[in-house]
């Protein structure tokens, strides 16, 4: 008897572990927004990052993953500006979009980090972010007022080779 209670509870509890799970990941998996993305610095030098885009916890998060200058080399930059605990650290891994929630098609509400080099680098304002078509997505970032925030255009990117070399 006390074996036959067990197996049906631990069968249950597998079985609602596994529902939870696959409920819990498609809706991060299958989100569009979800991938690799290329975006601009926003300067005319050229240069840009390779953006990973995640679902964790039922949020959107965003961590570089490359930056590289108008000529496809590598670079390692720091964020110089930002505060702690981000000031000197590399921009490679560095979250730098966190926590945006899901609004219809669009994910909003969320926190970006400027890590464009100059005054405003290491800023944090809200963020925006939709699909445009499925090849491109706009980051609206912004300080007080969404009318006055800078668009940014993202271009989609096949997931990056594996590198031999720490870069």
């Amino acid at each position: 008897m006390h074996r036959t209670v067990r197996h049906a509870l631990l069968a249950g509890l597998l079985v609602l572990t596994a529902c939870t799970a696959a409920a819990a990941e498609p809706a991060g998996s299958s989100d569009p927004l979800v991938g690799y993305w290329r975006a601009p610095a926003g300067d005319d030098s050229g240069r840009s990052s390779i953006v990973e885009l995640f679902v964790r916890d039922g949020h959107l998060f965003g961590r570089i993953v490359r930056t590289e200058a108008a000529d496809g080399s590598v670079l390692h930059p720091v964020c110089e500006r930002c505060s702690e605990p981000l000031k000197g650290q590399p921009m490679q891994g560095m979250e730098f979009v966190r926590d945006l929630r899901k609004d219809g098609d669009a994910w909003v509400d969320g926190r970006v980090v400027d890590l464009r080099p100059g005054w405003t680098q290491g800023l944090t304002g809200i963020c925006e972010l939709r699909l445009v078509d499925g090849d491109h997505a706009e980051l609206l970032g912004y300080r007080g007022l969404r009318a006055f925030g800078e668009t940014s255009t993202w271009t989609r990117e096949p997931a990056p080779a594996p590198s031999a070399s720490a870069e």
